[in-house]
């Protein structure tokens, strides 16, 4: 039995992961954290597991094998660096976080031998967007580059972080270091350059484009996402895959589907 704790756990997506969790064979939610300022902090959220804060991060984290963060940049920042000397794993969805903080949980998680999966969005067929898009990448070297994505209205950070993961790994394969976030006014010819922009409105769930434009044609990859029900069932496969590992190292999306 795998025994989860969840950071976010009374959000959207939270309760979705919590709710999958609750109604497997082989995983039990032992833990719950959530911010102070929720209705469910300090009630049962779930039977048998009390909601606390990161105050409480060493009971909520007691029982656990595996711990998921799908919170926000700053909470997230305050505890994961602190996890690996607990003995959990991690399985982090928190974009945002400060690359420094990043830096030091992968530090700690080799020091402390353990192990964790991290990835700017969960969902399987954004990871093969983004390998997809490096394919292009490779195979079309002289050709602009532009991202669009778009999200609901209450979307706190732009671009998004699946967004900022393509744009990563395509100057990685392209090494094309100007990345543009939006253009206004008399920018002049385009330059070697990764054009971002950014849309809000409604309850768009997630999409992302990337144009590929050439002299005379272009090609344009999509991903649409209709429900966070495509998220959550990432964030289960890594649960799965990461629980038992303890080898010092963090890992992404692509080990965990065989990309």
């Amino acid at each position: 039995m795998i025994n989860v704790a969840l950071g976010g756990a009374s959000g959207k997506m939270g309760s979705t992961i919590c709710d999958i969790i609750q109604k497997s064979s082989d995983m039990k939610l032992v833990g719950a954290m959530i911010a102070p300022n929720e209705p469910m902090f300090g009630k049962e959220i779930y039977p048998g597991v009390i909601a606390k804060g990161q105050d409480s991060l060493k009971e909520v984290l007691e029982d656990a094998d595996v711990y998921v963060d799908i919170t926000a940049p700053k909470p997230a920042a305050n505890i994961i660096t602190r996890i690996p000397a607990m003995g959990v794993n991690i399985v982090l969805g928190t974009t945002g976080i400060p690359a420094d903080i990043i830096k030091n949980m992968t530090d700690e998680i080799a020091k402390n031998k353990t192990s964790a999966v991290h990835s700017a969005n969960f969902a399987v067929g954004v990871n093969v967007f983004w390998k997809t898009c490096e394919i292009l990448a490779a195979t079309l070297k002289d050709y602009d580059i532009e991202v669009i994505e778009a999200h609901h209205n209450q979307k706190i950070d732009s671009p998004s972080g699946t967004a900022m993961e393509a744009v990563k790994r395509m100057q990685k394969i392209t090494g094309i270091e100007s990345v543009v976030y939006g253009r206004e006014g008399h920018v002049g010819a385009r330059k070697r350059e990764i054009g971002v922009h950014s849309i809000r409105g409604g309850d768009i769930v997630g999409d992302h484009t990337v144009m590929f434009v050439g002299n005379g044609e272009r090609i344009e990859i999509k991903h649409s996402m209709a429900s966070r029900d495509a998220l959550a069932s990432g964030f289960i496969e890594s649960i799965r895959w990461i629980y038992g590992k303890r080898d010092g190292k963090v890992h992404n999306l692509d080990e965990v589907l065989g990309l």
